[in-house]
């Protein structure tokens, strides 16, 4: 699997091969189609196994938060920051954030449900919106960031703010 992603990130789904996979992954391409059918299984296998590492790394980081803002901030800096991070330094990797794949938007999916889950466990009710489109909102205003952001310290200034502004409009008020 790590030959895999590792490949779709270097050159892009469209100019990765099933035989660039396997000689990666050290084995034949007829070994490599008996365990996926296609290219488009595999690379839907990557990206899950990718993004499985991913959140656990998250839910590892936020043990050490102690507020919403830090809780949110990770998790946007872990997953969104990174994936700018990494189109910046490797633009073929851009399939791996297509959202015209249905897998690519899975694992968004997986994103906005941890934010919401963090965003209904640590806030007062009630919310100005419910926790899933609170979530959604942030990741892809976050997501958005990267037409704008000259660079990574940029983007992760932009998250950070954005972070901040909500928590600040989800506090009680006195």
């Amino acid at each position: 699997m790590i030959a895999a992603a590792d490949q779709f990130i270097r050159y892009g789904f469209a100019r990765t091969t099933m035989g660039d996979i396997a000689r990666a992954a050290d084995m034949s391409r007829p070994a490599l189609y008996l365990l996926f059918p296609g290219k488009e299984e595999l690379f839907e296998a990557a990206v899950t196994h990718l993004n499985r590492i991913r959140m656990a790394e998250i839910r590892g980081a936020l043990t050490r938060a102690s507020s919403l803002s830090e809780r949110l901030f990770i998790a946007c800096d872990l997953w969104l920051v990174q994936v700018f991070d990494l189109q910046r330094r490797t633009p073929d990797a851009r399939d791996m954030d297509d959202l015209s794949i249905p897998v690519v938007r899975r694992v968004y999916a997986e994103l906005e449900a941890l934010i919401a889950e963090l965003i209904d466990a640590d806030t007062a009710k009630p919310l100005p919106a419910n926790a899933e489109m609170l979530a959604r909102g942030l990741v892809f205003a976050v997501r958005g960031f990267g037409a704008a952001a000259e660079d990574v310290d940029i983007f992760r200034s932009m998250t950070r703010l954005h972070v901040d502004l909500l928590c600040r409009a989800l506090a009680p008020r006195d």
